[in-house]
């Protein structure tokens, strides 16, 4: 049973909910928000007003004041018609004035005339179809635009833009979190919303400046991930494996300037980190020299890593393409797993190079030399060795030929620069080593850069082994080329160090390296003028 008390508070409830509605109806009846609307245009106007007479009254009194006032008058003035109008060209300005509505109701009320008028006009039969369609489409737009005023153009022109505005709008996002499990489901919910219907080509939508700088924050989420030591190694396998899924399904790309910060800047940290360097292995590259930079990311890697699991060997064996029992063989016998790693680097790097004519610097491969030289050669295996000599071999012939490349033969010499001490640690005290620089010498001497001042490896059982290595790469006027052992029989005439000749030969002569008539490599002792070469 309802009491009086009850009754009383229900129904003064609804004489106040009645009364509300009866005043809430006056307000819009009245047309309240179009006075309150209305008031700073008046107050706009009296001070335009006011300035007005003020320089109407400076003209006959003060002509000195008068100049002073009228100039600073009409620029804000112009100011302020500019921000009036402007929301009518820029539908995402934030500028605007009282003013503003009336211009735009004017502005769209007259072309929504003008062009119903013309649509009027071009119905009859003596005008083309499409162009009474085109005027019906214009007048239909403006009069929208009349009704429902700037906000609607404004939406209209939003839901209009690429899907390149949703990418800035994923970064302006990612740049307000900073926790790793806000970051994880950041890219998680972007992952799922490629692989739904909302997206309908993710990869068109992250091919443009936008998506590489998601690439870079894809890449900094997981040096920030894989470099903590409070993250558990099951989080970091996660992590990966989204940031892995992301790039694949988005297409996003790991483009020279990542890679620069993390050989040179602040993203080292993924340099000892085997799952960054798988990462890195499963990308599809289109840019080829962001494939090379992997390459030389990849080899300091699997060089620095210490804890050798088994991650570790799938990552090591693909990078060298060997098998695991050859692997830990290199890892039994001292630093041959250096030495393989440094030998294969120049190699990819002398190939890149020549393959796509590339005449850029060489930062990436000194800083891969650099982290790669780092070991003590005369603890290697011998066949290794003979590798290293044959490579030595083939690079000194490419810095001496005169008649090839010159970016060619200025990496020639900058990769001989960044292996001078592991070739003088291998020759020390015979008749190969270096006699114009040593070990002492730094790598800014102009001696470096001088091609006859590395010597070939002439020792007799580096030449023995180095027999069945010399058809796999063949120094030509346009750098090494691949060429298939099966089909030719080398033969390699070795010219001795400066001072000394080898049998039949002369110094100063050419050397000969000839695998078949179609490849032939000379290779001219005389000395060529110094190219500055940057380390």
């Amino acid at each position: 049973m309802v009491t009086r008390k009850q009754y009383h508070r229900r129904n003064r409830a609804q004489n106040r909910a009645r009364i509300r509605a009866f005043f809430a109806e006056g307000v819009n009846k009245l047309h309240l928000p179009l006075a309150v609307r209305a008031l700073p245009t008046l107050l706009h106007s009296a001070l335009f007003l006011f300035f007005v007479g003020l320089v109407i009254c400076l003209y006959h009194s003060n002509l000195i004041a008068f100049k002073f006032v009228a100039v600073w008058v009409g620029i804000c003035t112009f100011l302020y018609v500019c921000a009036t109008f402007l929301p009518i060209f820029r539908h995402d300005s934030p500028y605007n004035t009282p003013l503003s509505p009336l211009a735009w109701f004017l502005y769209t009320g007259f072309l929504c005339l003008f062009f119903q008028s013309l649509q009027w006009i071009t119905a009859f039969n003596c005008f083309r179809h499409e162009l009474w369609v085109r005027f019906r489409s214009l007048g239909d737009l403006y009069h929208d635009w009349f009704l429902h005023g700037m906000e609607k153009a404004a939406e209209d022109s939003a839901l209009g833009l690429s899907s390149d505005i949703d990418i800035r709008a994923l970064l302006w996002t990612f740049e307000t979190i900073d926790e790793g499990d806000e970051i994880e489901e950041f890219f998680e919910g972007i992952l799922g919303s490629c692989n739904s219907a909302v997206v309908s080509d993710p990869q068109v939508a992250f091919k443009t400046q936008n998506g590489e700088k998601m690439s870079e924050a894809l890449v900094g989420f997981m040096c920030d991930t894989l470099s903590s030591n409070t993250v558990p190694e099951s989080v970091k396998r996660r992590r990966v494996e989204i940031c892995s899924k992301m790039v694949e399904v988005a297409s996003l790309s790991i483009n020279r300037w990542i890679f620069d910060r993390i050989l040179y800047k602040d993203w080292g940290g993924l340099l000892n980190s085997v799952d960054f360097g798988l990462f890195l292995r499963r990308i599809t590259y289109g840019d080829a020299f962001s494939a090379y930079y992997s390459q030389c990311v990849t080899s300091v890697i699997v060089a620095t890593v210490q804890e050798r699991d088994g991650r570790w060997f799938e990552l090591a064996m693909g990078q060298l393409d060997v098998s695991e029992a050859i692997l830990r063989e290199y890892l039994d016998h001292g630093d041959s797993l250096l030495l393989a790693i440094c030998i294969a680097i120049c190699r990819r790097t002398m190939g890149a190079y020549s393959e796509h004519g590339w005449n850029r610097d060489v930062y990436s491969q000194s800083k891969t030399l650099k982290s790669l030289t780092k070991f003590d050669i005369r603890h290697t295996l011998p066949e290794l060795q003979y590798e290293f000599c044959s490579l030595w071999n083939e690079l000194v012939g490419s810095a001496r030929y005169t008649g090839g490349d010159r970016h060619t033969r200025s990496l020639s010499i900058n990769i001989l620069m960044h292996i001078r001490k592991t070739y003088i640690t291998l020759h020390e005290s015979t008749s190969a080593a270096p006699t114009q620089f040593s070990v002492l010498t730094t790598d800014i001497d102009p001696i470096l850069t001088l091609p006859s001042s590395y010597p070939l490896c002439n020792i007799p059982f580096h030449s023995s082994g180095l027999s069945h290595q010399v058809d796999k790469v063949t120094i030509t006027a346009t750098g090494m080329k691949a060429h298939n052992s099966e089909t030719s029989t080398p033969t390699l005439l070795v010219n001795d160090v400066p001072g000394t000749c080898a049998s039949g030969s002369v110094p100063g002569t050419p050397l000969v390296l000839t695998t078949n008539p179609g490849h032939i490599g000379i290779y001219v002792a005389d000395d060529s003028s110094p190219e500055h070469v940057r380390s």
